[in-house]
């Protein structure tokens, strides 16, 4: 039987982590990013790596890219929801999804590096712009801006949210706009050094009345931060004076740490975009030989740390399913895959959406009513919004 061959496009935590996962999984694969290597491993803020994703990396590259999250970044340990005086809400600990940790946060550049690095030389081609794809009776062609083409067995669009590969499956030049969630979201980092954080918590994000502002440990010293406020689409900061004055004017009646982290913040260093999601696909994602995994599949909003944890779950148990296949039976394989996957990320959909409601309500009512309901919750209650999370189980 031949190896098989699989081209993916986009170089992002999706793609990195489908070709380390296929090249474990015995198969050839080729990346092709748009972007140059040094904008590749680049990126705003930190991500939590959750223990149901890092249950990947743990069987991933012998191991090594979960030893160096580890040593790199900031394990979430116990953590919370606080409202704007900062009274806790609700808090949780590893205890409640029987883990010693729940993962580990890192700054986005430092996890680009370590998956680029972990695949061999000469995988990842950069400036390489995907246009088009065509399937034959044998593979897939696949064509770029320069005029070069590649081919394969099987395609796999880990593009993002504006995926080219998910426009053309759906025989369209470009994707229909994403959904505006209603918010917009600051993000960067700061130095815990001039910080007095409370040391019992690596993680916390405070409510507001249409925002809310929160942090973790992202390893060596830093916090990643973010802020989200309703606002309409398509806004700036200049007519405040930059991205530190507006976080300071949104959140000036919030409780500490809260304001001394703003002013300890870096204005160049401030990333603000708006907050899109994309409805669920159902269960099919791709067509014949081509498929989605991360963002280009299913964008959520980032409301409970899962949409980078969704596409490393994603290329996992791809590369499990294309161990199980043979050249005839790839397009059935890709559908099975896509199947198998769609009910837990709609479920991750359906979940960000109701957490980003509650968090970024704007009446006082509302807010009492939330912060009040979620006082009087017992603990163990509130767990079961996110201990389905890590019960999950990957194959292989």
């Amino acid at each position: 039987m031949k190896t098989l061959k699989v081209i993916i496009i986009g170089g992002g935590i999706a793609g990195l982590t489908c070709a380390r996962a296929c090249l474990d999984a015995g198969l050839e694969v080729e990346i092709y990013e748009k972007r140059s290597l040094s904008q590749m491993q680049s990126g705003p803020g930190g991500i939590q790596i959750q223990k149901n994703a890092m249950a990947a990396y743990e069987r991933l590259g012998q191991g090594m890219i979960q030893h160096q999250l580890y040593q790199q970044g900031g394990t979430i340990l116990k953590g919370g929801f606080f409202n704007q005086d900062f009274v806790p809400l609700y808090i949780n600990s590893p205890k409640f999804a029987n883990q010693e940790d729940l993962g580990v946060g890192i700054l986005r550049p430092q996890l680009q590096k370590i998956l680029y690095h972990a695949l061999p030389e000469g995988i990842v081609t950069n400036q390489a712009n995907f246009t088009d794809f065509e399937e034959t009776k044998t593979g897939i062609i696949v064509h770029f801006e320069n005029g070069q083409t590649t081919t394969g067995d099987l395609l796999v669009g880990a593009d993002g949210l504006y995926s080219k590969v998910r426009a053309k499956i759906q025989g369209k030049e470009k994707l229909e706009d994403p959904i505006y969630s209603g918010m917009t979201c600051w993000r960067g980092s700061f130095s815990a050094e001039n910080v007095s954080l409370d040391p019992q918590y690596t993680w916390a994000e405070a409510w507001g009345h249409g925002n809310r502002f929160g942090y973790f440990d992202v390893g060596e010293g830093r916090f990643a931060f973010y802020g989200f406020q309703n606002t309409p689409l398509g806004g700036n900061d200049q007519k405040v004076g930059g991205a530190k004055s507006a976080l300071r004017s949104l959140f000036s009646d919030y409780a500490q740490p809260i304001p001394t982290i703003i002013e300890s913040l870096d204005e160049t260093e401030i990333y603000r975009d708006d907050i899109m999601d994309r409805l669920p696909l159902g269960i099919q994602w791709g067509q014949g030989r081509v498929t989605l995994i991360g963002d280009a599949a299913h964008p959520v909003q980032p409301n409970i740390g899962q949409g980078g944890c969704m596409a490393i779950e994603d290329a996992y148990e791809l590369a499990q399913s294309l161990t199980q296949s043979q050249d005839q039976e790839i397009t059935a394989c890709l559908r099975q895959f896509e199947q198998y996957r769609s009910q837990r990320v709609e479920k991750v959909f359906n979940t960000s959406r109701q957490i980003g409601k509650l968090g970024q309500i704007d009446t006082l009512f509302g807010c009492w009513l939330r912060n009040w309901i979620y006082r009087l919750t017992p603990t163990w209650l509130g767990d079961l919004q996110f201990k389905w999370l890590f019960d999950y189980q990957l194959n292989g």
